[in-house]
């Protein structure tokens, strides 16, 4: 056996998957493509095939042998037979805009708020046993896969409560996203359209393990059917019992059901998809029944005598053959059918349940003030995921109670009774003129006593074993005519037929009966009109909707549910509809628009809600009072109101009101009326005439400069004119007032008064701002255009109107395809596609011109998403790149010249290679001879290096010996002249020794054997010592010699210095024929910079580097000759 751990694991990973598919069809374009396709259509209309198809149909094979097919016969019937009905149905939805079941008949009949309300109590109560049923199924099912877990499982936790918080969750994520009810939900339906392959696919996969593998082939399965419908007394006559009573059940479950009237109506997006599922439908329902037979006689074939649960067979075989794999796929195919079954249903009934009862019932409550809220969607999601909770675990808390006493057929056919009720509403409300809501309302009421009378009692009684003495009112006596299962004497029918039969005949009976008495209103013939008459759509006369309304108050209203964004949109698209442009605040709303907005809010909070809105906020705002009462019924002539009801009524209204009579005569205002106008005390009152409070406020000069009288006259005038009237006026303290009058019907008139100081205050800065991002986009070099989600213009700048040839004043709501041409947008339409997906898209395309020219642009789409992360719409900017695709071409161009020159050159190259090889190799030679030369160079250095090692040597001995003689000689006394003369001797010949040495540290240096020995001393020594060296020589040269000596202590080689400003001063001697050699020290930061200047010729400023080389000597410019 599969561990219970295991199962759970697989059911969430499989509602995982489903989470995954319906994100991927709420979000990706071409996942919302594919949901709108026919094929998916019809296989969500599948939905019909819940666990009870799935496990319940063979249940009933197997025990009341032939009734099993009237559940798949009857929708069959409808889509072949019946399908003009269906698409007649979808048609007037679409017009009317219905969201549900209980809007579609409250809107037929009235828009009636409580036959909404009625409708969904309906509803609520028969699907509570439907989705209790699927709770059911998934634990039977569970229990059998994995009994394992059973008693686990019932230690600690709850399968049917895990299933049903699990599947509120999910129908919580992907059913309520939306505030506006009648956008499809894509992802919902291409997950139902999933769940449906893979029921269809687990039951047939089912079918043929027990053909093929239990029975060895078809011939034996047929064999067995065909013994057990003969010898089995469950297979009677196939008319026979409650056949045709499920029959009938399944053909009005088709558009009776809430679920099924969601999906096959509201979810469909376009009546063709009708065509093909006429037949699809059909078809998978055949295949689905084809294997019902042979599943239910091998479960009664091998389960005879065991206490196996018949509903169960589907899941058992497989088992008991040890095919597990096989039975976890047929458990996924169950879960699947109860799945979408309980998203679809618990959907459908939360929008119900807050269009009709909740939201209506918050807006009557005065104290919470959600008139005055600016956004009620918040609200509204709320409230729907609320109810989709609420409704789960009260279908949990009726499993619990009723769950042990019933098969899963038997809680399916209560709901399909339940949901019968509504059919004499729908078929006759698209077929017949003269039903009312008064007859509807006593015909379900009628009905549903009698489904709880004779259906839903009896089933209570058995199931909660209530004692007798509680139920004393229902006689037990079975020959009684007050007998819940034998109504009026009537015995020999079963529970079903006669419980149907009965409450859908006082139905039929009050409905026409009940409408037959009842006076028809003026709505009701409207909508009478539209639902039957749906292919004329000429809009009827309604002059009762609210006279002189303006597209601002439509705008503001719908703004209040559907959000400023939407709403644009909204009025965008039915401007385009027309061929119009966007309609202006001010201009005067057309019946057409009024009927479109009222349309647009029975979206969000169904139709009746709609029409109390329409009817409270707007009327009240214009402010035909008179018709707050005159609406119950539009033929009457007198105006009659109760005084304490209006007070109340105009006292919540944020405006300034005044009512006056026909002798024009004040009879109603509000306190905001005396604040605006600061009337004094006694002056308003009842009965005063008006022409005194104008000739108040002229006096107070509300009315500007002129006569009085005048002033008074044309106001008086104007009311007396009988028509409705709406201006702006400014006031002496500055504010603006916008007033709006209307006549009531039996004379009289209502005038209201609006401070709209700060509105035109903002009204004037959004000018400003839309003027200056005008002149903004104006004046760049980019064509800049903004369209919504649906492709439609909403803004372009002067550069794109002029490339593009459109009147940037009217282009809001043009299509982008009707002003490209068919192959630009064939090209754009990728890249437009990933830009409603989100992502950046640049790519270039060619710009049209008037003279035929070719322009080129880099065209770049930028998404432009929500604060949820919506897409609101893109820009597109195009930004001319013509010249440098000009030079691109011409680069490309010069590309292909530039390859056959180099193709050219190879050719010639490859001749001068070979001449090159040939040089190459002789230069080879000759840098072997440079190689030698330089090695023969280097060993005459050397040589050259030890000979001045080895002259210097012998040169230095003399040169001491005469330095000894010198100083033998200064040991005597001489004249100083001679003394002087010693002096002077002793030091050339030190001299003489040191340039001998600089020759012997020079072949040192040579060798890498000299080494430098700074140490610190006084400048003014070594400065002193060449002083006197060297002005002798210059004596001798008639030069003349002078120093500047200096007594910084310096850190140097006293030696290696010496020689360098030895060597600088005999080069000045040696090239100053005349003038003077200078010798100096300059201070320069932390250092001392030793300069010696002479008169000579001078160094070139090229020759200058050459002074350092070794044994190199420059030219002497002053005798032309070479120095070497």
């Amino acid at each position: 056996m599969l561990s219970g751990g295991l199962i759970i694991l697989i059911s969430v990973a499989y509602l995982f998957l489903l989470f995954a598919i319906a994100y991927y069809g709420d979000k990706s374009a071409t996942g919302q493509r594919l949901a709108n396709h026919p094929l998916i259509y019809s296989l969500s209309l599948a939905v019909y095939c819940s666990s009870w198809t799935f496990y319940g149909a063979v249940g009933r094979a197997s025990t009341t042998g032939w009734e099993f097919a009237a559940t798949y016969l009857g929708p069959v019937i409808v889509f072949i037979f019946g399908w003009r009905m269906i698409e007649k149905i979808v048609l007037v939805s679409k017009q009317q805009n219905i969201t549900t079941i209980a809007d579609f008949i409250s809107s037929r009949y009235g828009k009636s708020q409580s036959l909404a309300v009625l409708v969904t109590i309906i509803a609520v109560l028969g699907t509570m046993p439907y989705i209790a049923l699927q709770l059911k199924a998934v634990a039977l099912s569970y229990n059998a896969i994995a009994p394992g877990a059973t008693e686990a499982l019932s230690k600690g936790s709850d399968t049917a409560l895990f299933v049903a918080l699990l599947m509120g969750i999910f129908a919580v994520l992907f059913g309520t996203r939306h505030i506006d009810a009648t956008e499809h939900h894509p992802g919902m339906v291409l997950a139902v359209a999933f769940e449906s392959i893979i029921k269809l696919t687990a039951f047939l996969s089912v079918g043929f393990f027990v053909t093929f593998y239990l029975y060895d082939g078809l011939g034996n399965t047929l064999s067995m059917i065909s013994d057990q419908i003969r010898y089995s007394p469950t297979f009677q006559s196939p008319f026979a019992g409650s056949f045709l009573t499920e029959t009938v059940l399944a053909c009005a479950a088709v558009i009776c059901l809430p679920r099924q009237f969601h999906v096959t109506v509201v979810e469909n997006t376009h009546p063709k998809h009708i065509l093909m599922a006429r037949w699809l439908f059909p078809l998978y329902l055949i295949l689905l029944g084809l294997f019902v037979l042979p599943i239910a006689v091998a479960g009664m074939d091998i389960f005879a005598g065991s206490t196996i649960d018949a509903d169960s067979y589907v899941l058992m075989l497989p088992l008991v053959a040890g095919w597990e794999h096989l039975a976890v796929f047929a458990f996924i195919g169950g879960l699947s059918a109860a799945t979408s079954m309980v998203i679809v249903a618990s959907i459908t009934l939360s929008t119900m349940v807050c269009n009709d009862i909740v939201m209506p019932l918050l807006l009557r409550i005065r104290w919470l003030r959600l008139s005055k809220s600016g956004d009620l969607g918040a609200l509204l999601l709320r409230v729907r995921r609320i109810t989709i909770l609420g409704l789960m675990i009260l279908a949990y808390f009726y499993y619990r109670i009723f769950g042990d006493h019933g098969s899963l057929a038997s809680f399916g056919l209560l709901a399909f009774v339940a949901a019968i009720q509504f059919l004499p509403a729908i078929i006759g409300g698209i077929y017949w003129k003269e039903g009312t809501r008064q007859g509807v309302l006593a015909g379900m009421i009628a009905g549903m006593v009698l489904w709880a009378y004779t259906l839903v009692l009896p089933t209570t009684r058995a199931a909660l074993d209530i004692p007798y003495t509680l139920t004393d009112l229902i006689p037990s006596d079975t020959n009684s005519w007050l007998q819940p299962t034998a109504l009026f004497g009537i015995t020999g029918l079963d529970p079903l037929t006669h419980g149907v039969l009965w409450s859908l005949f006082f139905n039929l009976f009050f409905f026409i009966f009940i409408s037959r008495l009842s006076r028809s209103r003026l709505v009701d013939r409207i909508q009478a009109t539209a639902f039957i008459n749906v292919h004329n759509k000429d809009i009827s006369d309604q002059s009762r909707l609210f006279g002189h309304v303006t597209v601002e108050d439509l705008e503001m209203l719908s703004e209040r549910f559907l959000g400023a964004s939407r709403t644009r949109h909204a009025f965008t698209g039915f401007a385009l509809q027309r061929g119009d442009h966007y309609p202006l605040p001010g201009d005067k709303a057309s019946p057409e628009l009024i009927q479109y907005t009222e349309r647009m809010l029975a979206g969000a909070i169904g139709a009746s809600s709609a029409r109390i809105v329409m009817d409270s906020t707007l009327r009240g705002k214009t402010m035909m009072i008179g018709d707050v009462v005159t609406i119950v019924d539009e033929a009457s002539k007198a105006l009659r109101f109760n005084r304490s009801l209006l007070q109340s009524t105009i006292e919540n209204i944020g405006l300034g009101i005044s009512v006056v009579d026909q002798q024009m005569r004040l009879v109603a205002w509000n306190r905001k009326y005396i604040e605006m106008f600061n009337y004094p005390d006694g002056l308003i009152c009842i009965g005063r005439p008006i022409e005194e409070v104008f000739r108040h406020n002229a006096r107070q000069g509300e009315y500007g400069p002129g006569e009085i009288n005048e002033h008074i006259k044309a106001r008086v005038a104007l009311l007396l004119d009988n028509n409705p009237h709406s201006y702006e006026r400014m006031r002496p303290d500055g504010s603006v007032l916008q007033i709006r009058g209307n006549p009531m019907p039996n004379g009289g008139y209502v005038n209201t008064y609006m401070d709209i100081t700060d509105h035109k205050a903002i009204e004037e800065a959004l000018r400003e701002s839309e003027q200056n991002i005008r002149i903004y986009t104006d004046n760049v070099p980019v064509l800049i255009a903004y369209l919504d989600p649906q492709m439609r213009y909403l803004f372009i700048n002067k550069a794109y109107a002029d490339v593009f040839g459109l009147d940037r004043h009217r282009v809001a709501g043009i299509p982008c395809y009707s002003v490209l041409t068919r192959e630009e947008y064939e090209y754009r339409r990728f890249y437009i596609d990933k830009a409603l997906s989100g992502e950046r898209q640049r790519f270039e395309t060619k710009l049209p011109t008037k003279d035929g020219s070719d322009r080129f642009a880099e065209v770049t789409y930028i998404p432009h998403m929500g604060e949820h992360g919506d897409l609101l719409g893109y820009f597109t900017l195009y930004q001319d790149i013509t010249e440098r695709r000009i030079a691109e071409l011409a680069l490309q161009e010069t590309n292909e010249n530039l390859e056959q020159r180099v193709r050219e050159r190879t050719q010639a190259l490859s001749v001068v290679n070979k001449e090159l090889r040939k040089e190459n190799t002789i230069r080879a030679l000759i840098e072997d001879e440079l190689r030698q030369a330089k090695s023969d160079a280097e060993a005459a250095n050397l040589g050259k290096t030890r000979f001045l090692a080895a002259a210097s040597h012998d040169l230095l001995q003399p040169l001491n010996a005469a330095r000894l003689f010198i100083s033998a000689l200064a040991q005597k006394t001489y004249e100083p002249d001679v003394n002087q003369l010693i002096e002077n001797l002793d030091g050339s010949l030190r001299a003489a020794e040191e340039l001998i040495t600089t020759i012997l540290d020079i072949s040192k240096l040579d060798a890498g054997a000299l080494e430098p020995s700074p140490s610190h001393f006084s400048l003014s020594n070594l400065i002193n010592n060449l002083s006197t060296e060297f002005k002798a020589l210059a004596s001798e040269r008639n030069l003349e010699y002078r120093y500047v000596c200096s007594k910084q202590v310096i850190y140097s080689d006293p030696k290696l210095l010496r020689r360098v400003l030895q060597n600088f001063l005999s080069n000045a001697m040696r090239y100053t024929k005349t003038g003077k050699v200078l010798l100096g020290a300059r201070r320069e930061g932390q250092f001392l910079r030793l300069e010696v200047w002479d008169t000579g010729v001078g160094i070139a400023e090229n020759k200058i580097k050459e002074v350092f080389e070794e044994f190199k000597r420059i030219d002497n410019p002053r005798h032309s000759e070479v120095k070497g």
